[in-house]
């Protein structure tokens, strides 16, 4: 779509300073393309009002600024450039033909909305949050990619602290939000489980008394929720009393089988990706399939097309070694969920674990839990701060042999001496801890060794 500056300013109560057209948004001044209108924001560290000659000279037609500049591009003077933003996006929002359906929760967030789109997929034109675009900045730009055509949006909503997804649902406005689990993530922040239960039920904020809110009935924070204006949707692994619930669970040698319960029958699903976890994604990708009126038939197709997301779990052979890539980020349930399906795995089995992060007080106690996880693993490599806790935990599960590293790239070379053909490793770590660094420098090495 083609917006001018003009009408623009007007839904955001800017001022336009000269008039001219955009057809997209940038934030990102190396990014800038012709037709875009660069959005200078301020940062903890940057300011995009300083890149504006860059965002010119790759051929960005407008900005958007909260100070006069020197530039003669069409521009718009607004107080805050990231409130301009937001308000645009609710504005572009409101149209009545797109249902939004929103995702939050500590763990399996990403999984999750990529399974609800490629049910939802099979129906309706549908757009989905590319890469982990949750933020402040991330959903606004996402809702203002959704195309005309489109009838669907699947949102994620991230958080750090109170009050930000309740602004992310009031931007959004969803008609079904789903919650996944409460588990440790940002509690460094929040304080404890039950402060992450109540950020994360701020979802519910921007949703109408119609809405209607799909919790997985398992975990026992959301179990507890009750009191909501919205109608609640309960799914779960062997629940008859829930409203979608899974049974006949069966860990394949690739992937999972389950029967779902459904109010509209039962439905058998066979996953291409491994993890009971997964099945709970399904559930929920399942339940907002029937939400929006999908026969069980189409949604069943939209599972067996479900694709893993980039860094997340992804499992493949090299060198006759299974790697399992999991570096996307981590806590300590996802942590669970990964060794799980590394447990599940025929050969030898190697955990490289790098920190967990933002756990806050009880960071070395959560490592350590995870290393008491690791029984019947035969190599724990374990780096970063927290990599002796690791090997603590390791001990009094048995691992009989852990090695302590402090980078990445230690990792790699104490991997390197350990590895051999038929071994199942994981590569799991907070994105901070940068696992796939492991991954490369290991490949790297083993392809030296073999040109040799």
């Amino acid at each position: 779509m083609t917006f001018r500056l003009s009408e623009f300013a007007k839904i955001v109560g800017g001022k336009c300073l000269r008039d001219g057209e955009f057809s997209d948004f940038c934030i990102d001044s190396r990014k800038g393309k012709t037709g875009d209108l660069f959005i200078c924001l301020k940062g903890a560290r940057v300011d995009g009002h300083d890149f504006i000659e860059q965002a010119a000279q790759n051929g960005v037609s407008a900005l958007l600024i909260d100070r006069e500049v020197s530039s003669d591009l069409p521009r718009v003077l607004v107080p805050d450039t990231l409130k301009a933003l937001q308000d645009f996006a609710s504005w572009y929002r409101t149209r009545p033909d797109l249902k939004v359906v929103a995702v939050t929760g500590s763990v399996g967030k990403t999984t999750t909305k990529e399974f609800i789109s490629a049910v939802l997929s099979q129906s309706f034109p549908t757009y989905k949050t590319q890469g982990n675009m949750n933020s402040e900045t991330g959903l606004p730009l996402t809702l203002l990619h959704v195309a005309p055509t489109d009838k669907m949006a699947v949102t994620e909503m991230g958080m750090c602290n109170f009050g930000e997804i309740s602004e992310l649902s009031l931007i959004a406005r969803p008609d079904i939000g789903v919650l996944t689990n409460i588990g440790m993530c940002h509690i460094e922040y929040l304080g404890s489980q039950e402060g992450i239960l109540k950020a994360k039920m701020e979802i519910a904020d921007g949703m109408t008394d119609e809405g209607v809110l799909v919790i997985n009935g398992d975990d026992p924070f959301l179990a507890t929720v009750s009191d909501t204006k919205q109608k609640r949707v309960l799914y779960g692994l062997n629940h008859p009393e829930y409203d979608y619930y899974a049974y006949n669970v069966a860990v394949l040698s690739e992937g999972v089988s389950f029967t779902a319960k459904t109010p509209l029958g039962d439905l058998d699903v066979q996953l291409a990706i491994d993890g009971i976890h997964n099945v709970y994604n399904a559930l929920a990708a399942i339940a907002v399939g029937v939400l929006c009126g999908m026969d069980l038939s189409s949604i069943g197709e939209g599972l067996r097309r479900m694709e893993k997301a980039p860094m997340r779990q992804n499992i493949r052979k090299e060198n006759g070694m299974t790697l399992i890539e999991d570096c996307y980020n981590a806590s300590p349930t996802s942590m669970k969920a990964s060794i799980d399906v590394l447990k599940s795995k025929p050969g030898r089995k190697i955990a490289v674990l790098g920190d967990m992060l933002e756990l806050g007080e009880g960071s070395k106690e959560f490592h350590k839990q995870v290393g008491e996880l690791l029984e019947g693993i035969s190599v724990l490599i374990a780096y970063g701060d927290f990599a002796e806790d690791y090997l603590e935990g390791a001990n009094l599960a048995g691992v009989p042999q852990r090695i302590p590293c402090r980078t990445p790239e230690d990792a790699a070379v104490n991997l390197k001496l350990v590895a051999r053909p038929d071994d199942v490793i994981l590569f799991k770590a907070s994105r901070g801890m940068h696992a796939e660094k492991v991954i490369e420098c290991f490949l790297n090495d083993k392809k030296e060794q073999e040109d040799v």
